[in-house]
């Protein structure tokens, strides 16, 4: 069974190894010399890189120099499996965090932490 769902991702782990479970997901095919070879993204940021991951959204401090990577979140979408470990391996990463630090997340959910102050600028800024 597979579901679409959201998952909330620190900037410190999109810059770090995609779990086993995932890394077929996150794969392409490439050509070289008549010859065809298939390439794992090393990160989440590489996949997003070579267009393997259809919807990303960046909270406001993303880019923002001085705020630990940790603390900066960004939320992806995709469509993830409950029978290969998919969702299991997302959980794990989230293993010992606090919302809404790698979460899983329903379509509602990341549409509310998505109207929150992590991914909106305050009035005072506009």
């Amino acid at each position: 069974m597979k579901s679409n769902l959201y998952f909330s991702i620190t900037k410190e782990d999109f810059k770090k190894s995609i779990p086993n479970e995932l890394q077929g997901k996150f794969s392409r095919v490439v050509f070289e010399d008549d010859e065809e070879s298939i390439e794992i993204a090393s990160s989440w940021e590489e996949a997003l890189e070579w267009g393997l991951i259809p919807w990303v959204r960046e909270s406001v401090e993303w880019d923002t120099q001085g705020v630990p990577n940790r603390e900066k979140v960004a939320i992806i979408k995709g469509e993830f499996s409950f029978i290969q470990g998919e969702v299991s391996a997302l959980l794990a990463m989230g293993e010992g965090k606090l919302f809404p630090f790698n979460a899983v997340l329903t379509q509602s959910e990341a549409q509310a932490l998505i109207k929150g102050e992590l991914f909106t600028l305050p009035e005072e800024e506009f």
